[in-house]
């Protein structure tokens, strides 16, 4: 019964997202069905630029940065993502993309970084991926979660998951990687 709820409360807010998003600002249809739009703020700091001040003037989402997806395509980010130490052992959901949101320019430290994550299409809550690209340095770090057993009520209780650190990531970047894969908003 707790599997249906969730994959419920999964739905309808992926649901409401798409219908409440503005048709003048998506992208042309794609051969990767499995894109799904919603809004996601961060618990962290959003990087300073002219879109964060205009969308908090608006009731627009502030999230309107690419798709994981759309970053795979670009050969920075997807030589990046080859590179990192841990992605060959990932499942090939996360080679495409996978079910997504728009990435967000996210601080960490002194370092603004892209953040993207994605999961598993029609199965979101057994597997999640969480990444942080740097654009300047084309350094990338992350996270993969794998829910073990039964999910638990409560989305942020991390006891059944399985983590995988991805590009060895200091403990900064590991707590900001938790952030976006726990409590994203």
């Amino acid at each position: 019964m707790k599997h249906a709820v969730h994959a419920l409360l999964i739905a309808s807010v992926l649901a409401t997202a798409a219908c409440t998003q503005d048709k003048s600002e998506q992208a042309p249809p794609r051969p990767a069905p499995t894109t799904t739009a919603t809004a996601s703020a961060s618990n962290l700091a959003p990087a300073p630029d002219s879109s964060a001040a205009e969308a908090s003037s608006s009731a627009e989402p502030i999230a309107k940065g690419p798709y994981l997806f759309d970053l795979l395509q670009r050969p920075d980010f997807a030589a990046a993502f080859q590179a990192l130490a841990g992605a060959k052992e990932l499942p090939e959901w996360t080679r495409q993309g996978g079910t997504s949101t728009p990435a967000q320019n996210v601080t960490v430290g002194s370092k603004t970084l892209q953040a993207a994550s994605g999961c598993k299409p029609h199965d979101c809550p057994s597997e999640r991926i969480v990444l942080l690209y740097d654009e300047k340095t084309h350094d990338m770090w992350g996270v993969f979660a794998r829910r073990q057993g039964e999910a638990p009520a409560d989305v942020s209780d991390t006891s059944n998951d399985q983590l995988t650190w991805l590009g060895e990531p200091d403990e900064q970047l590991k707590d900001a990687l938790r952030k976006r894969l726990y409590y994203p908003e």
